[in-house]
C-alpha cells in the first residue's frame, strides 16, 4: 500500500507521541511504501526549516526515523517550498490545487499573507493551509492509496467525499490503519 504522510504525522514521530508510535508501526510494516512531502509546516519553521535550509528538514526527518523514505515534490511556492525540491506549475496543476483548497478551506476566512507576514500567527496558519493543500495535491498526483493524517479537517463529512471525488482514494488517521 502506498501511503502519503502529512506533516502532522512527521511532527508526531519527532515528538514521540502515541500517534507517532502508530505512524512508526505503519512506516515499518513490510506491505507499506510510505512517502514524505517536501514541504515544511509552521511548527517545522520553529526548528529552522526554511526554503533555503533543506538540510534542516532532512535533519528533522532523520530524528523522526524517516530519512530513508521517498519524497514527493510539491509545486513551487516562493518563500515556502524548498527551492530544488519542487516542481513547476502550469494552469492545470494550479487549478487542481485551487480545487483542493476550495474543498479544505473554501468556507474559511482568507488570509492575506502580504498583510500579516509569514512570521505572524496568521502567517503560520496560512503556511499550514498550504501544507495541507500541497500534501493532498502530491498524494493525488502520485496516485498513492492512503493519505495519513491526524488533521480532522480532511475527514469532515462535508469534505471527505469531495476529496475522494478529486482522487484522494482513502484518508485516515494513523490509529485507523
Amino acid at each position: 500500500m502506498k501511503i502519503t504522510l502529512d506533516h502532522n504525522c512527521i511532527i508526531h514521530l519527532g515528538n514521540v507521541t502515541d500517534i507517532g508510535k502508530a505512524v512508526q508501526r505503519i512506516v515499518g510494516s513490510v506491505g507499506n511504501e510510505c512517502f514524505v512531502v517536501n514541504i515544511g509546516a509552521s511548527e517545522m519553521r520553529a526548528k529552522g526549516v526554511r526554503p533555503d535550509k533543506y538540510e534542516k528538514f532532512e535533519e528533522l526527518l532523520g530524528k523522526a526515523g524517516l530519512s530513508h523514505l521517498p519524497r514527493l515534490n510539491p509545486m513551487m511556492i516562493f518563500d515556502v517550498t524548498f527551492w530544488d525540491r519542487c516542481v513547476w506549475a502550469d494552469d492545470s496543476t494550479v487549478k487542481f490545487a485551487a480545487d483542493i483548497e476550495d474543498v479544505l478551506f473554501g468556507e474559511s476566512e482568507k488570509i492575506d499573507i502580504a498583510s500579516v507576514g509569514l512570521g505572524s500567527p496568521e502567517g503560520g496558519k496560512w503556511l499550514n493551509r498550504l501544507c495541507d493543500v500541497h500534501g493532498m495535491w502530491c498524494h493525488i498526483q502520485s496516485g498513492n492509496d492512503v493519505f495519513l493524517t491526524t488533521d480532522g479537517n480532511f475527514s469532515k463529512e462535508t469534505k471527505l467525499p469531495r476529496l475522494l471525488a478529486l482522487g484522494a482514494r482513502r484518508i485516515c488517521h494513523p490509529k485507523e490503519l
